[in-house]
């Protein structure tokens, strides 16, 4: 079964049209790149994909269910890295995040403890688990927003530019760990201005221009 189908989907602001009729059916196991000029629509892409917006005709399913319909439920299936740095509370200390966005997503006690330990060391945060965001470099922020987007394990994850800020040595670490999460059978949908991490890591590409979704293989 796909984990999101995509039907028939449009979606418009004011006079420009972002997307026509696009159809699209993604599987478990499998890591997807978009890419595309800025502003052609990928992070609309995801945020539709998510139900932070919704299309003006056409449906988007994940797991067999409208979005529309039972968004709260969905999302505790689905991981979403938007906005980056900026989506950590920066009064809160690194192993709070991680705790607090587990928490919104019904994971809790000794599961949700784990669960950031392990990706406090998969994300090179360990050492700083105890300081506050605010106190942290950018390239930091960043890493523990995607680690705070995985905390509660979720099934399909959605990434938009999710290795800006990084250095080299983040963005392998980023790299292997997603490719792990694909062999985990878990849907991961990236959306880049990175072509060539898009190329070393994605199973297929999906390339957005003037209102449509050419899909490369």
């Amino acid at each position: 079964m796909e984990s999101v189908k995509i039907n028939n989907l449009s979606k418009r602001y004011s006079d420009c049209c972002v997307f026509q009729r696009i159809n699209f059916s993604f599987y478990p196991g499998k890591i997807i790149g978009l890419l595309g000029d800025n502003g052609v629509g990928k992070t609309t892409f995801i945020k539709l994909i998510c139900g932070l917006i919704y299309p003006d005709e056409g449906e988007v399913f994940v797991n067999g269910i409208d979005i529309k319909k039972q968004r709260s439920k969905i999302m505790q299936n689905i991981g979403v890295f938007l906005e980056g740095s900026r989506s950590t509370y920066w009064k809160l200390t690194a192993w709070q995040n991680l705790l607090y966005f587990s928490g919104l997503k019904g994971t809790f006690g000794k599961l949700a403890h784990n669960r950031a330990k392990k990706l406090l060391h998969i994300f090179d945060l360990w050492d700083i688990r105890n300081t506050k965001v605010e106190f942290l470099s950018f390239g930091m922020k960043q890493r523990l927003a995607l680690a705070c987007s995985l905390s509660h394990d979720p099934f399909i994850i959605l990434l938009d530019e999710p290795t800006s800020g990084l250095d080299k040595q983040s963005s392998t670490i980023f790299e292997r760990f997603i490719k792990q999460l694909a062999h985990e059978n878990k849907l991961v949908i990236i959306a880049s201005h990175d072509h060539e991490m898009i190329e070393r890591i994605s199973h297929s590409t999906l390339i957005i221009k003037n209102g449509s979704i050419n899909h490369v293989l």
